[in-house]
């Protein structure tokens, strides 16, 4: 993992991510990246305005003294090294911004807060957070407003034991042999699913087959409310972090591991969310095929 970006409205609510993108940055020896994104009101006229184009240098600088205090006051250490970068861009929606950074900088991983600054202004627009689950090209880590720690010691990965889960457990492994940290590989059956206990013993050795990493634990439980059962789970382990897979706009997934999932997870629990999405494990899949 080469470059990691953390983007921030500057609120309370992301200083946490903040902090767990810097400690990632470190341990993964990957560039971070700190974006801000504002938008200035325009009109066709005013874009090309000379009071317009002053007007936006002063607040891209305005906002880089601003990100680099931000950074400073809550990291103690200073922007201006080789493996911390300041970003500043504008443009609206945020979550394009973000999405065309990550696009232009080849960012491997994004890490945002769970909640913006004005639970108002998410409600009326839609969540960045959520935006970027659905329409980026790389894993996004959400992060929630506390944390009681920042080490990566556990994670959970919720599977619904198809060929996606092995790509993103892959992913996974490579960041928890860094971290040295184990995997707990957890299933929701209920009792229409077809063979959960043959489909996990399947699962596992197609997974070690593909994978080399050893700390792994497999978990099956029976339940017909699985989010609620995946809940328990998670609160009983009391991980670092949950894995998720992203699987919008496939709709023969089965109805009991639908995308809402992600989303419920995302705004019902208290723990760091890491979601992959499933179009874009396929798509590298093929990359690396051809």
């Amino acid at each position: 993992m080469k470059t990691i970006l953390y983007a921030t409205d500057y609120s309370d609510n992301s200083v946490t991510a903040l902090q767990l993108a810097h400690s990632f940055s470190k341990k993964l020896k990957s560039k971070l990246l700190v974006l801000h994104v504002f938008d200035l009101a325009v009109t066709i006229a005013s874009t090309v305005s000379l009071s317009f184009a002053r007007k936006k240098a002063k607040t891209i600088k305005e906002h880089k003294e601003r990100l680099e205090s931000f950074c400073e006051d809550h990291l103690g250490v200073q922007t201006n090294s080789s493996y911390i970068s300041i970003k500043v861009v504008e443009g609206a929606p945020a979550w394009e911004s973000i999405i065309d950074c990550v696009n232009k900088w080849k960012v491997d991983l994004i890490v945002v807060g769970k909640k913006g600054e004005s639970a108002i202004k998410e409600a009326l627009l839609g969540s960045t957070t959520t935006a970027l689950i659905e329409k980026a090209d790389c894993p996004v880590l959400a992060v929630p407003e506390r944390l009681s720690q920042k080490e990566i010691n556990t994670m959970v990965y919720a599977t619904a034991l198809e060929e996606a889960d092995l790509l993103a457990i892959g992913n996974l492994a490579g960041m928890a042999k860094e971290f040295k940290a184990s995997i707990n590989v957890v299933h929701i059956s209920t009792k229409n699913e077809y063979a959960g206990e043959e489909q996990m013993e399947w699962f596992k050795e197609m997974l070690y087959q593909k994978i080399k990493f050893d700390n792994l634990q497999f978990d099956l439980l029976f339940s017909e409310d699985v989010f609620s059962a995946l809940l328990e789970y998670v609160r009983e382990v009391d991980p670092n972090m949950i894995a998720m897979l992203e699987r919008q706009g496939h709709s023969l997934i089965k109805s009991i591991w639908h995308r809402d999932i992600v989303k419920r997870m995302l705004t019902e629990s208290d723990f760091p969310l890491l979601s992959f999405h499933k179009k874009n494990l396929k798509l590298k899949k093929e990359q690396t095929v051809s």
